[in-house]
């Protein structure tokens, strides 16, 4: 009996363990580092935090647009884009919101680089 409850439990706890690496497995993580021309600064920043609350607050499949601004050169912004998956991060640059930043926003660019990423702890979660 107790090896028969120890076996169902490792069965178990693998198809857990399996369904939670599934999850993971099919996000979307993605750093945008930007270069931003300083007369558009200002500008700029409206713009991504707008896009970023409103995406956040609307979206489901949003699980965070996190964005960082460097101390030494303020022109550079890096975002930590998360989605829940492909079909998430589809329905987020079809929406309103992201077409107004990505519009607005153009002119401002001097570079853009979208980088691609597997998180390495996935289960980690900001706090406050």
């Amino acid at each position: 009996m107790v090896l028969l409850c120890a076996c169902l439990m490792t069965a178990c706890g693998g198809d857990m363990k399996q369904d939670m690496q599934d999850k993971y497995d099919s996000r979307i993580v993605r750093l945008s580092k930007l270069e931003i021309h300083e007369q558009y600064l200002d500008e700029y920043l409206t713009f991504v935090g707008e896009v970023g609350r409103l995406s956040f607050e609307r979206e489901p499949g949003v699980i965070t647009l996190f964005s960082v601004q460097e101390k030494e050169n303020p022109c550079r912004i890096t975002i930590l884009e998360i989605y829940k998956d492909r079909e998430a991060y589809e329905h987020h640059i079809s929406t309103p919101h992201f077409q107004h930043y990505k519009q607005g926003t153009l002119h401002m660019v001097k570079d853009l680089q979208l980088i691609d990423g597997v998180a390495l702890v996935p289960e980690m979660k900001i706090k406050e």
